[in-house]
């Protein structure tokens, strides 16, 4: 389940930052969200669990 959550949390993060690009009048809205995915997203680079979590899932899916 966690392998599925982080690509959906990236594009996220991509939409957001195309609205900002897209919509200059929102960024002011828009920017502190972004600021905390990236603190969120930054933490779990440092994380092995989500490493682990995403072999688990990658290996799982090889087999079946």
């Amino acid at each position: 389940m966690l392998a599925g959550v982080l690509p959906s949390f990236e594009m996220l993060m991509t939409h957001w930052e195309k609205l900002a690009k897209d919509m200059p009048n929102l960024k002011k809205y828009i920017q502190p969200g972004l600021d905390s995915a990236y603190e969120y997203y930054s933490r779990m680079d440092q994380t092995k669990a989500y490493i682990v979590a995403m072999c688990m899932f990658l290996c799982y899916h090889r087999f079946f």
